[in-house]
Formats: C-alpha cells, sequence, structure tokens
C-alpha cells in the first residue's frame, strides 16, 4: 500500500516555549501539525548513537515517528516491522502479561546495546515511509527547516544526554546508579522509561 503524503508547509519557532511547529499538508488539503521540543534532536542523536551532524537522518526520524507502529501501542503494535523481522530482546523487567527475561520487540529500552536500539528503530522509520506516511518538503522550494539547521546540535551537550540514556536503562536492567541534577529531560524519554519499568507516570508529550 502506498504511503500518504503529507508535504510541509511552515516551520514556525516558538521561542516562548522552546518549541519547534512544523505545519504540513495531505494530497486532500487537510493540514496538521506536529510540535515538539527544541532539543528533540539532540535527544535521537543521544539516544541512538547518531552523529549529531547528521541533520538530515534526525529530521527524517522526528517528522515521521508520530506515524511509526510501536510495539506499546496496541493500535500499531500488528504493524510493527521490527517484530516481524525477528529484531526481538529480552524484556529487563515485568510489566503486564510480560515477564523479565521474555522476549519482546526490540526498542530502546529492551535492547541490549543501543546498535540494536537503532537498527530497530530506523527499520520502523523506513517501513513507515514506505508504507505508512512520507513527509517531504515540496520541489524547488526553499529549505523550511533552515531555522533548525542554523540552531545547530551541540555535540558536547548530545555526550552528556547520552550519558542520561544509559544510566536510565541501566537502573531498568536493575543496577543503582546516582541520578545527575540539571540536565533538561526529554517527555518522551521519561514516557517511554516509566513505561518498561511499570510506572504509571505520565509525561506531557509533542
Amino acid at each position: 500500500m502506498a504511503p500518504a503524503e503529507y508535504t510541509i508547509t511552515a516551520v514556525a519557532e516558538d521561542t516562548e516555549r522552546d518549541l519547534w511547529s512544523i505545519t504540513y499538508q495531505d494530497v486532500a488539503g487537510t493540514v496538521r501539525h506536529h510540535v515538539f521540543p527544541k532539543n528533540t534532536l539532540e535527544w535521537r542523536a543521544a539516544e541512538y548513537g547518531i552523529d549529531p551532524t547528521d541533520t538530515d537522518t534526525l529530521l527524517d526520524i522526528v517528522l515521521h515517528e508520530p506515524h511509526t507502529p510501536h510495539p506499546d501501542d496496541r493500535l500499531s503494535a500488528d504493524d510493527d516491522p521490527a517484530a516481524a523481522a525477528g529484531l526481538m530482546s529480552m524484556a529487563p523487567v515485568s510489566r503486564g502479561t510480560v515477564r523479565a527475561g521474555d522476549l519482546v520487540p526490540t526498542t530502546l529500552y529492551t535492547a541490549e546495546t543501543v546498535e540494536q536500539a537503532r537498527e530497530a528503530h530506523l527499520l520502523r522509520i523506513q517501513h513507515t515511509k514506505a508504507n505508512r506516511v512520507r513527509v517531504s518538503v515540496p520541489k524547488g522550494s526553499k529549505d523550511p527547516f533552515d531555522a533548525i539547521r542554523q540552531r545547530g546540535i551541540d555535540p558536547e551537550r548530545v555526550a552528556a544526554m547520552a550519558q542520561h540514556v544509559d544510566r536510565t536503562r541501566r537502573r531498568l536492567r536493575g543496577e543503582q546508579l546516582p541520578d545527575r541534577a540539571g540536565l533538561p529531560i526529554d517527555p518522551g524519554i521519561a514516557r517511554r522509561a516509566n513505561a518498561h519499568s511499570g510506572k504509571n507516570e505520565e509525561a506531557d508529550h509533542a
């Protein structure tokens, strides 16, 4: 099945809340919005070990994530390409009907390594672009992401974020590690980590 085509029409900056707002429309003219924190690209680089200078890949990930199937989403889990490809990992903790040690689809917080997590996540993004939704820029138009590219990504900040992700992953495996104060937390990380640890805390989500 051909993916739905969403074309970027505008990129706006919310300086008060430190957000980016992406506006796009489908072939029927329906307008949609995708709002996310400005540091989301940094977090994806940190989470999945992606070169922080590879803005194109990071943007591609962030733009397609809202449409990507995920094993923790009961509405899209059956369409998870990572599970279909046999990318499975042992659950680090018991949650619901899953017991610690059971084989489950690989995600950031079930993968044994960041490399495995990256492989599964990129496979989901590729599957989404091929089968569900493809987000694109109008041909011949000025790059709407100039403002995002100009903001840049600080490699040192990404390295600090990666340490936070590593501590969170290790805590899920039962290792007691001290928290480090002062690092802004991506709500997505908190939400996914809480889901895998069995907590029911809610986090804001863009």
